[in-house]
C-alpha cells in the first residue's frame, strides 16, 4: 500500500510529538532526581510511542493541541504528582519501578480519555459528551489534586501518617481541617478554580468535537477501540500499584490488622504460662538487647566473608575472637522483604508450623511474662510499606518510641537510637528491641560522611555501589559496638542478639520477583555474658554447638524463648536454636516462605568486586 505525502507528513509529526512527550517526561524525572532507570523506561519506549502515534491517527487530533489539553493535563498530573512532591519533601529518590508505574498510569489516562472522547463525539450529542468528558477530567485529577493541595497546605507530601488521618476522618473532622488548615476563603478559591477548570475542559472538548475530521473508517475506529481497551487494562494493572495507591492500601491494611491484632492480644498474653522462677531474669537479672538489622547480607561483611575486600566489620571481627560472642555463619531470612520476615521472627508464626500472625504471641509477650520491662526503639517509620505488622508488635511493649514518626524512610542516622538507652533503669530487668535502618537502599543515605571510608569508583553511582553498601555495614558495625559498650557498662547486659531481616543483592536490591540467595543470606550473632553462661550452661552449650548449623530467622521467637529460659505452651523446642532439641538442618530448611530449599543455594558467596586502585 502506497502512503501519500500527507500521510507521511502526518506520521512524521505524530512520531516527533510522541517522542517529545516521552523524552520530556524522562527529562523531568531526571531533573527532579527521580530517574526511573534505563531498565524501566527502555522496555516501554517503543510501545508508548507507538500508542501515542496510533492515538493521533485514530483521533486525527495533534498530541499537543488545545483540543487535547484537558486530557493531557489530567495525565501529566498523575505522572508528576507523587514523584515531584516526594522529591520536594524528602530530597531523595523514590523507587524506580514506582516512578515507571506513575508514568504509565498518567499516559494511559491521557490515551484513554482522548480515544474515548474521539469515539463518542462521532456519535453526536456534542454538548452532552463534552460535559461528560469534563467530569471524567475532574475524576482523573482528584487524587493528584489532593496531593498538591495537601503539599501547599503543610509543605509535605501525603505520607502514611497523613493518609492514616485522612482514612480515619469523618465529615465534620474534614470541615474542621479545611477551616483550620486551609481557611474558608482559600477553600472557596480552590472550589472556584475547580469550576473554572471544568468550564475550560468543556470548551476544549467542544473544540475537539469541531476539529474532528468526518472520517470514520474502520481502521481509525478500530484503533480507538483498541486504545480504549488497552488503556483500561494498563490502568487496571498499574493503578493499584501506583505510589499513592500503594501507600493507601498499606494504611487500609494497617487499620484492619490493628483492629484484629489488638482485639486478641490480651487473650494471647494471658494464655502464656511461664515459670518466672526459672527464667533468665530470675537466674541472672539484667538487660537483654535484641537488635533488628536491615538489608545486611553476610556476603558483604568481612567478619563472615573473609574474601570480601573491604574491612567493614572491624568491631564484629574483633568480637569474634571473644568466647562470649557466637557468630552464626549459616543463617537465612525466611523472605526477602521486611514485614513478612519480621512478623514471623517476632512471633510464633514460622514457615514450618502453619500458625497465623494474628493468633500468635510475640517475643514482647514472652519477655513480659518472663519478668522483663519491655522497650521498643525504632529508627524506621511507625507507618508505611515496610512497618505495619511490625508496629503492631512494637506497640505492645511497655514503652515504644520512634525516632521518626512520619515516614518509613527516615533521614536520621541510626545513632539517633543511642540516647534512648539512657531511659532504662539498670537496676531492673529490661528487654530492649532496637530496630535500625542499617543498609536500607539507598545505601549512601545510611551513614554520615565520617564513615565514607570506601570510595566509589569515578563514574559510578554512590547510591547503590558496593563501596557505599560496605560503608553502611561499617556504620552499623559502629552502632552495634556503641550499643554493646553502653549496655555492658551501664545496663548489666546479660545477652545481646543481632540479626538482619533479610539480605541484599547490590544490583537489584531484594525484590522477590527476581530472587537470588544473597537476598536471604544474613548475619546473626549472640553475646552471652559470663553470668548468663554460668546461670544457663545448657543453653550456652547448645548455642555453641549450633554456630555452624543452618537456621532461618522465622524461628527467632522460639530461640528468644529459649534464650530467656522461658518455655511455655506457645513454645516449640525443635525451632529453638538455644535448645538441644533443635531439629532443623540444611536439608529440611527453606526460605521464601517454603518456596525455595536451602539445598538449592550452591554457594554462600557472590564473586567479590575488584578493589579499586587508589
Amino acid at each position: 500500500m502506497q502512503i501519500t505525502t500527507t500521510g507521511q507528513d502526518n506520521f512524521i509529526r505524530w512520531t516527533l510529538a510522541a517522542g517529545a512527550y516521552f523524552l520530556c517526561l524522562i527529562a523531568f524525572y531526571i531533573d527532579i532526581g527521580q530517574d526511573m532507570g534505563a531498565q524501566y523506561f527502555m522496555p516501554i519506549l517503543i510501545p508508548v510511542i507507538a500508542v501515542l502515534i496510533l492515538m493521533q491517527y485514530g483521533s486525527r487530533i495533534p498530541l499537543f493541541s488545545k483540543a487535547a489539553l484537558p486530557n493531557l493535563l489530567t495525565g501529566l498530573l498523575w505522572c508528576s504528582a507523587f514523584p515531584l512532591l516526594y522529591t520536594w519533601t524528602y530530597n531523595q529518590g523514590w523507587y524506580m519501578s514506582m516512578i515507571c508505574f506513575d508514568f504509565l498510569i498518567g499516559t494511559a489516562l491521557f490515551v484513554l480519555l482522548t480515544s474515548l472522547e474521539s469515539s463518542l463525539f462521532r456519535l453526536g450529542w456534542h454538548k452532552t459528551i463534552a460535559v461528560f468528558m469534563s467530569l471524567l477530567n475532574f475524576v482523573g485529577i482528584v487524587v493528584p489534586l489532593i496531593q498538591y493541595i495537601y503539599y501547599c497546605t503543610v509543605w509535605h507530601c501525603l505520607s502514611p501518617a497523613s493518609l492514616m488521618a485522612l482514612y480515619l476522618t469523618n465529615y465534620h473532622e474534614s470541615l474542621d481541617y479545611i477551616q483550620s488548615n486551609i481557611g474558608v476563603l482559600p477553600a472557596l478559591a480552590i472550589l472556584a478554580a475547580l469550576f473554572a477548570f471544568l468550564y475550560f475542559c468543556y470548551k476544549c472538548h467542544l473544540r475537539l468535537a469541531r476539529e474532528l475530521e468526518e472520517d470514520t473508517t474502520a481502521g481509525r475506529m478500530g484503533a480507538l477501540a483498541f486504545l480504549v481497551i488497552g488503556a483500561m487494562w494498563v490502568l487496571s494493572v498499574y493503578l493499584p500499584q501506583s505510589s499513592i495507591a500503594s501507600l493507601w492500601f498499606d494504611v487500609d491494611t494497617y487499620v484492619k490488622q490493628t483492629q484484629e491484632y489488638g482485639l486478641g492480644h490480651d487473650e494471647r498474653l494471658n494464655s502464656l504460662s511461664i515459670d518466672q522462677s526459672m527464667t533468665l531474669a530470675a537466674k541472672a537479672p539484667g538487660t537483654v538487647i535484641f537488635v533488628i538489622g536491615e538489608s545486611a547480607s553476610r556476603n558483604y561483611m568481612k567478619a563472615y566473608t573473609p574474601a570480601f575486600p573491604y574491612e567493614d566489620t572491624p568491631w564484629l571481627s574483633s568480637m569474634a575472637e571473644n568466647d562470649n560472642f557466637l557468630l552464626f555463619r549459616n543463617v537465612y531470612a525466611s523472605w526477602s522483604q521486611t514485614v513478612p520476615v519480621l512478623q514471623r521472627a517476632l512471633t510464633e508464626q514460622s514457615q514450618y508450623n502453619g500458625k497465623e500472625f494474628f493468633n500468635s504471641a510475640s517475643i514482647i509477650d514472652v519477655a513480659k511474662k518472663a519478668g522483663y520491662e519491655t522497650w521498643w526503639f525504632s529508627n524506621q517509620g511507625r507507618y508505611g510499606q515496610y512497618d505495619s505488622a511490625i508496629t503492631l508488635v512494637a506497640k505492645t511493649a511497655d514503652h515504644a518510641e520512634w525516632t521518626d514518626d512520619s515516614y518509613t524512610f527516615t533521614d536520621k542516622y541510626d545513632e539517633a537510637l543511642l540516647p534512648y538507652l539512657s531511659q532504662l533503669d539498670p537496676t531492673k530487668n529490661n528487654f530492649v528491641v532496637l530496630h535500625v535502618m542499617g543498609s536500607h537502599i539507598y545505601y549512601n543515605n545510611r551513614y554520615p560522611s565520617a564513615f565514607s571510608k570506601f570510595q566509589t569508583a569515578e563514574g559510578q553511582s554512590t547510591v547503590t555501589s558496593t563501596e557505599s553498601y560496605a560503608n553502611s555495614i561499617l556504620y552499623t558495625d559502629h552502632i552495634l559496638s556503641q550499643v554493646f559498650a553502653y549496655a555492658q557498662k551501664n545496663l548489666n547486659l546479660q545477652a545481646m542478639v543481632y540479626f538482619s531481616d533479610h539480605g541484599e543483592n547490590l544490583e537489584i536490591s531484594h525484590n522477590p520477583d527476581v530472587f537470588s540467595f544473597d537476598m536471604v543470606r544474613i548475619p546473626m550473632f549472640i553475646y552471652l555474658s559470663p553470668a548468663y553462661q554460668q546461670a544457663l550452661p545448657g543453653r550456652t552449650q547448645a548455642l555453641r554447638e549450633h554456630q555452624n548449623e543452618y537456621f532461618t530467622n522465622d524461628m527467632l521467637y522460639d530461640t528468644v524463648s529459649g534464650l530467656l529460659n522461658a518455655p511455655s505452651d506457645r513454645y516449640e523446642p525443635y525451632q529453638d536454636f538455644a535448645s538441644r532439641s533443635y531439629a532443623y538442618n540444611r536439608d529440611n530448611l527453606t526460605t521464601m516462605l517454603g518456596q525455595r530449599k536451602l539445598t538449592e543455594d550452591m554457594t554462600d558467596m557472590p564473586p567479590a568486586p575488584p578493589i579499586q586502585a587508589p
